[in-house]
């Protein structure tokens, strides 16, 4: 009998209805987990993540984790539905797992994270009491798998060695639907085919838009057309921002995820700079296309665009030096082809649900016989 695993996410479900990278990595990790040979099953679709910082949203958070618990806790005294491992995808600062900490305590059993970070804190110190209760759950865990060395120095402070693994990035290219599109969005025969794939957002999103359009002005000189998949409470600004290129830049709107894959096939390069990324699901999805992708290196981007052979990283991370990148891979169409053919072996070789389910198996295998001893 496979051993039981209950999953959970506590910023949204891997069913939540808005789609996101967070959403995209909870299916995968879902899926990487039955892949290993276990029955995961999601445990709970209740959501910790808080916008506000308030001490009456954490109350108003834990106790409907307590009431959730509970519920839960009633349902695993079938023998047949009690999990041997809580398995908490994302826990942070905004979602502390209160429910996994309750639900791992009355059954005594282990509880493991995957990709436990931090956020801000706040010009005041605002989301210190969250941190705090974060920490304190991340802490209890019988092991963390980080996937950016970010993540690694936050946990490094509270966290023992060894209770820390890595786990890389990755794409199960087996749950990707592509869904076809019945328009292109670039101008017929207009140059290199870049692509653009982000919400639009202020902060982060807004910031890579910002860099994007700074350095696409210093390539006037250069045959290229852009189009741009996202939408969000910015795109009005972004429009302007990218007014000045006339026809060659058009806007695709809100596409589903297997229309963006569509996109990508139809692309020669994705152009998303990835200001103050974790990572960045869409460069793994690009380079499952076999596209190259142009982005900084900064943060958790190189974990998932390897310079030189998945794509081009612009260092220092700048619109100059990310202009020289484009330039790179819109004036080399040989380069554009070789990058690309490294990103899918990339991705298949080493980024793929199969690598990925190996490495969970290795890791649970490893805490649940060390409980079992």
């Amino acid at each position: 009998m496979r051993k039981k695993i209950a999953f959970y996410a506590p910023i949204k479900p891997p069913d939540h209805p808005i789609a996101s990278g967070d959403r995209q990595m909870a299916r995968m990790l879902l899926g990487a987990l039955q892949r290993a040979g276990y029955d995961a099953f999601l445990a709970s679709r209740e959501i910790a993540y808080s916008k506000r910082h308030g001490a009456e949203h954490m109350a108003a958070r834990k106790d409907a984790a307590h009431r959730e618990a509970l519920r839960l806790l009633k349902e695993f005294e079938d023998p047949l539905k009690r999990p041997v491992l809580w398995f908490s995808y994302h826990p942070y600062d905004k979602s502390p797992d209160w429910l996994g900490e309750e639900v791992c305590a009355a059954l005594d059993i282990p509880l493991v994270t995957a990709e436990p970070c931090k956020t801000g804190q706040g010009p005041n110190g605002e989301w210190l009491p969250w941190r705090a209760e974060s920490k304190r759950i991340i802490a209890s865990a019988a092991m963390n798998l980080v996937m950016t060395q970010s993540d690694r120095e936050f946990l490094a402070g509270f966290v023992p060695d060894d209770k820390v693994e890595w786990l890389d990035p990755f794409i199960d290219m087996d749950l990707l639907e592509v869904e076809p599109v019945e328009f292109s969005p670039w101008p017929s025969a207009v140059g290199v085919r870049l692509l653009t794939v982000g919400m639009m957002r202020p902060g982060a999103k807004l910031e890579s838009y910002t860099l994007l359009a700074q350095s696409l002005a210093m390539l006037a000189d250069l045959d290229w057309s852009l189009a741009i998949a996202g939408g969000g409470p910015g795109e009005p600004e972004i429009r302007q921002m990218f007014a000045p290129f006339g026809k060659r830049v058009t806007f695709a709107g809100e596409v589903s995820g297997g229309q963006v894959l569509s996109l990508m096939e139809m692309s020669d390069c994705l152009a998303w700079p990835g200001c103050r990324e974790a990572y960045g699901m869409v460069y793994l999805e690009a380079a499952s296309r076999g596209k190259p992708a142009v982005a900084l290196e900064t943060m958790g981007v190189p974990r998932v665009v390897e310079q030189g052979r998945t794509g081009l990283l612009a260092r220092p991370p700048d619109a100059k030096t990310y202009a020289q990148c484009l330039r790179s891979i819109i004036t080399d169409p040989d380069l554009r082809a070789r990058l690309g053919r490294g990103a899918k072996e990339f991705v298949e070789g080493e980024r793929s649900g199969a690598a990925a389910a190996r490495r969970l198996r290795e890791v649970i295998d490893a805490v649940l016989s060390e409980r079992a001893n």
